[in-house]
């Protein structure tokens, strides 16, 4: 059964649906999306995948997973974002309206605690625990970037398991079709 269409994009993954919850490593809400709507972040619109953000002083761990989670989102896609280390001040440009995916570990990423303090993005819920992790669209993440979702782990395990909760997520509609690669239009 290939997927065609609107609702493959947002049965794929208007994915990252924004919601401010704390995730704990057993029985995290769904962050993939059958429907778009205003409550969802596009991962692959058309044939344009976000490109995925880690600050390269974030653990090796979350490096790796990273690179986990866009070669997962190939595999479902066809189509492979970019994965890129992003520097704070910022000294690699965002790609002009591309809509990011930002990714790492609380007060070990340059990257995260950058966003956090000029967005007033709440990590609250998450700070100081184990292996937890938070994830939400927001808005004006950085410098002539107008949105962007952020995945924000309280410790190096908690960002490492996001990353993989995400992609096991939408991995599970992979296994639900006959084709190798969803079909995005």
């Amino acid at each position: 059964m290939a997927l065609h269409g609107t609702r493959a994009l947002s049965l794929l993954f208007a994915l990252l649906a924004s919601f401010d919850v704390v995730h704990g490593s057993i029985g995290a809400p769904s962050c993939v999306a059958f429907q778009s709507s205003s409550d969802t972040f596009p991962v692959i619109s058309g044939q344009q995948a976000a490109p995925v953000f880690v600050s390269p002083d974030d653990w090796p761990g979350v490096q790796r997973a990273a690179g986990d989670f866009v070669a997962d989102i190939q595999r479902v896609t066809g189509v492979k974002p970019t994965l890129a280390n992003l520097t704070i001040p910022v000294n690699s440009t965002v790609p002009k309206g591309s809509l990011p995916i930002f990714v790492g570990t609380i007060g070990h990423s340059a990257l995260i605690d950058s966003i956090v303090n000029s967005t007033g993005f709440d990590v609250s819920g998450v700070r100081g625990a184990w292996e937890a992790f938070v994830s939400k669209e927001v808005q004006n993440p950085m410098p002539d970037v107008e949105r962007g979702y952020v995945i924000a782990g309280a410790d190096k395990r908690g960002t490492i398991y996001a990353l993989y909760e995400h992609s096991q997520q939408f991995g599970e509609l992979f296994a639900l079709c006959d084709n190798p690669i969803l079909t995005v239009y």
